[in-house]
């Protein structure tokens, strides 16, 4: 199960989101972020820049969280799904890079029974891009305002922007 939906998230709590995290400027972000390297795509000793804004997690809840904590509730509200929990929720924005790689290592981001979800924050390159073993099921296109809401249990990975920053918020939930 793959759902790609766009513009269920009104227009202007997109804008809201996209001046939240990039400012007005593409310069003054509002959240505090970690900047991390990722290892599993390191290549000829260069690694992908992220940054990581963790808005809930099992010992950690930010003033953010409220904020984007809608996105889950609208969508499964639009898809009549019955939301029970926010597992966790994480931003993160990985900048632009050059590589020969196609995605990050393909994962699941719980061992339990969950949904994923995706949302993104602005339109970039870099596809999301799901996995059965080593066969390739989808990509999705990082579109401002887009959801994509899968099993958590399919193997997914996410592309390498060149051309922008992607940003995208990932949800874990109890439905």
């Amino acid at each position: 199960m793959i759902i790609v939906e766009d513009n269920l998230v009104p227009k202007g709590l997109q804008d809201y989101y996209h001046t939240l995290v990039f400012g007005k400027t593409m310069v003054n972000a509002m959240l505090p972020l970690v900047c991390k390297y990722e290892p599993t795509a390191s290549e000829n000793g260069s690694m992908p820049v992220s940054f990581e804004h963790v808005l809930k997690s099992s010992t950690k809840l930010t003033d953010h969280y409220g904020n984007f904590s809608k996105v889950p509730q609208i969508v499964c509200s639009a898809l009549n799904i019955n939301l029970i929990d926010i597992i966790a929720a994480r931003l993160f924005i990985t900048v632009p890079h050059k590589t020969n790689l196609d995605h990050y290592q393909p994962h699941t981001d719980r061992p339990e029974e969950h949904l994923g979800l995706i949302y993104y924050v602005n339109d970039s390159d870099g596809d999301t891009i799901f996995f059965e073993g080593d066969k390739e099921l989808q990509r999705v296109t990082p579109k401002k305002g887009r959801i994509v809401l899968f099993d958590g249990s399919t193997l997914h990975a996410g592309g390498f922007p060149t051309d922008n920053p992607r940003c995208i918020v990932n949800y874990n939930l109890y439905a």
